[in-house]
C-alpha cells in the first residue's frame, strides 16, 4: 500500500512538532541553568573574595599552615583565596601584547636586535651569474 502524500506530510509534521517541543524545552533548561550557574558563581566569588580578606588582615595574628591545620581546610585553598585578593588589589589583570607584536615563533625579535647584521651580506648578482654561467660553459666544453 502506497501512502498519500497527505499522510506523509502529515506524519512529518507530527515528527517536527515533537522534535520542536523537545529542542524547546532543551534549549529553556539549558537557559535556566546558565542563568542560576551565572548567579552562583557571581555569589562564589564574592565569598571567595571575603575570604581573601580577611586572611590578608588576619595574617599579623595567624598564618596560613595554622589556619589550614586548625580548620581542616587544605592550605593550598587559603593561599589561593588570599593572593587571589592581594592581585585584584594590585591592579587588576595584566593586558596582553596585541597579536601582531605577539609573535610565537621569535621572527620579529631576532629581526629587531641585529644578529643577522653580523652575518656576511650574500654575493652581488653579477658575480654569482658570471661563475653560474662559467661552471655551465667548463661542463659543456
Amino acid at each position: 500500500m502506497v501512502t498519500s502524500e497527505e499522510e506523509i506530510t502529515h506524519r512529518l509534521e507530527e515528527r517536527d512538532v515533537a522534535r520542536s517541543m523537545r529542542r524547546a524545552q532543551a534549549a529553556t533548561t539549558v537557559g535556566g541553568l546558565a542563568r542560576r550557574h551565572a548567579e552562583l558563581a557571581g555569589q562564589l566569588a564574592g565569598l571567595e573574595r571575603e575570604l581573601g580578606e580577611i586572611l590578608r588582615k588576619a595574617s599579623d595574628v595567624i598564618d596560613v599552615p595554622e589556619l589550614a591545620q586548625v580548620t581542616d581546610i587544605p592550605a593550598a585553598d587559603l593561599t589561593r583565596w588570599r593572593d587571589q585578593t592581594t592581585k585584584s588589589a594590585r591592579g587588576g589583570k595584566r593586558k596582553r601584547p596585541s597579536a601582531t607584536t605577539n609573535d610565537t615563533t621569535g621572527t620579529d625579535r631576532q629581526a629587531a636586535t641585529g644578529p643577522r647584521a653580523a652575518r656576511p651580506a650574500p654575493p652581488a648578482e653579477p658575480e654569482s651569474a658570471g661563475r653560474a654561467g662559467g661552471a655551465v660553459g667548463a661542463a659543456r666544453g
